[in-house]
């Protein structure tokens, strides 16, 4: 690895001292160490590269003597090097897979799901949704040790705050993960948290809901997931929006749809209905002869995204409905309706018949 890769992948600047370089080192292995990235391909990727990155800066000529070929000798040796390089890698992070075969490492991200009307959507609205997240424990800062207990060396590294890895001739330290690198452990555990560094508090946060979103909508609220308890860093909570059932409407993207049953002397005489929208009342003219299934649009009266544009209609579809428990003064007036009917009354079943009569010749 080149002296100038290896700066970029710990973020230093040239020429940088002992303890920078140190200090650069072990904040990034810890925060991509195996042990709190279990089964994360990119955090194993990255860990390698600072390390290497580490080794490379720690003793620049040794490092670029390994990476320069000089004939078949220097090459084979520089195979040797980057095969032992790999089994350490390889038991670095079979300590940290063996046991966690199935697990996935866990997000910080919480989620939850916030119903909107369709009245709610004609305009930028404002909703709470109630979540219990997970934060960083107040009492011991997130360490997980009850504050003032006695300290003492960590078993895991016994004190040394590293890990010493050896394969033949190459070895390396890496920070140790479960002291953060301290080289100290306290036996006693918080008795706010229970030694896990986070408690769970259940909060109400308002989401901002713009106008005509969409089902199925993600509002991401960022730093309002699951805290870390080492860092404090917080996941975000993301926010799926469901469309509450309305009793009259349906949604067909920004347009609006409901169907208007009117009877069949309204259809036929003509009629002017007082139709719902979402936003009052509308007058709706329905000319005489209007047949079933004709569909009126109001335009504007839909759902309309930021900036006004792609602003949907109200959709009508009348349907007439046939009358049902007639009195006997109705029955006869309309038999007496269909006695004095002609073709040209009902011109659609006119066509019906005179293709019918086609097809039976």
């Amino acid at each position: 690895m080149k002296v100038t890769d290896a700066l970029k992948i710990l973020g230093l600047e040239k020429n940088p001292s002992g303890s920078q370089l140190k200090s650069a080192y072990k904040k990034l292995a810890l925060e991509f160490h195996p042990d709190r990235n279990p089964g994360d391909p990119e955090a194993e990727r990255r860990f390698k590269q600072i390390v290497i990155a580490h080794e490379t800066l720690k003793n620049p000529k040794r490092s670029a003597d390994r990476a320069t070929p000089r004939g078949r000798k220097s090459a084979r040796q520089r195979g040797e090097y980057e095969e032992k390089w790999e089994d350490i890698f390889s038991h670095i992070f079979r300590s940290a897979r063996e046991p966690e075969d199935e697990k996935k490492p866990k997000s910080r991200d919480l989620h939850a799901q916030i119903e909107v009307t369709l009245e709610e959507l004609t305009r930028d609205s404002e909703k709470e949704v109630s979540v219990s997240r997970r934060v960083r424990c107040a009492s011991c800062e997130g360490n997980g040790a009850e504050p003032g207990a006695r300290v003492g060396a960590c078993p895991a590294c016994k004190g040394a705050g590293e890990v010493r890895y050896k394969q033949g001739l190459a070895e390396l330290w890496v920070p140790c993960s479960a002291c953060d690198g301290s080289g100290e452990h306290t036996g006693e555990a918080c008795r706010v948290c229970g030694g896990e560094g986070v408690t769970s508090r259940r909060e109400s946060l308002k989401v901002a809901i713009p106008a005509a979103a969409k089902e199925g909508a993600q509002i991401k609220l960022k730093g309002k997931g699951d805290e870390d308890a080492r860092t404090g860093e917080a996941g975000d909570l993301i926010v799926t929006v469901r469309a509450a059932p309305h009793p009259i409407f349906s949604r067909d993207d920004n347009d609006i749809l409901f169907d208007l049953p009117v009877s069949f002397s309204q259809a036929a005489l003509g009629h002017e209905a007082t139709v719902p929208t979402l936003r009052g009342t509308r007058r709706l003219k329905i000319p005489a002869g209007t047949q079933s299934g004709r569909v009126f649009r109001l335009q504007g009266e839909g759902l309309s995204p930021a900036g006004g544009r792609n602003t949907g209609d109200l959709l009508i579809r009348v349907l007439i409905e046939t009358p049902t428990k007639l009195s006997e003064r109705q029955r006869e007036m309309l038999a007496e309706f269909q006695e004095i009917s002609s073709p040209s009354t009902h011109p659609r079943r006119r066509r019906f018949l005179d293709k019918m009569k086609s097809l039976l010749e």
